[in-house]
């Protein structure tokens, strides 16, 4: 099952404030969104979010996500995306319901594997030569194929 990716988000925010993490900078959510979604593809074989990866300039982007949090700049985000309820009208955080554990163990791996790494190193990983960020580039194409992030974490897995 695919999410929204404001609901993902904002289930690693969750995780990253209840740590006390102050380092989550809007470039360093993308990264860990995309690290997630790749494992996620990888481990079960369907996406984590509902909306593509575009290959920006610093590596893979969810356009949405960007224009949510393009307030922080480089500074470390201090807030959830909150939504319009559309029954009450009123300011909401989604966060994804526990019992999508698929979804929780990729946020798991995504989160071990790379929270200690910073947002510039993380955005040079994901440019690394044959990644989906470099194919598609390469291409001249601006949506990141969801095979092409699956074949490449398939890959890391076996390493």
């Amino acid at each position: 099952m695919a999410f929204n990716p404001k609901h993902v988000v904002n289930s690693i925010l969750e995780r990253s404030f209840r740590e006390a993490r102050t380092d989550m900078t809007p470039m360093k959510l993308q990264k860990m969104l995309f690290y997630t979604h790749g494992w996620h593809l990888a481990i079960n074989g369907e996406p984590a979010i509902t909306e593509p990866f575009e290959a920006w300039r610093y590596g893979p982007v969810v356009h949405s996500i960007y224009d949510d949090l393009k307030e922080f700049k480089g500074s470390p985000i201090s807030r959830y995306i909150s939504e319009t309820d559309q029954f009450s009208g009123e300011e909401v955080k989604y966060i994804v319901n526990r019992d999508y554990t698929d979804l929780y163990n990729s946020i798991d791996i995504a989160w071990e594997k790379y929270i200690g790494i910073s947002a510039e190193s993380l955005s040079t990983m994901t440019h690394a030569p044959a990644s989906p960020w470099d194919v598609t580039r390469k291409k001249n194409q601006e949506i990141i194929p969801n095979n092409l992030i699956q074949e490449y974490f398939v890959e890391l897995a076996t390493r």
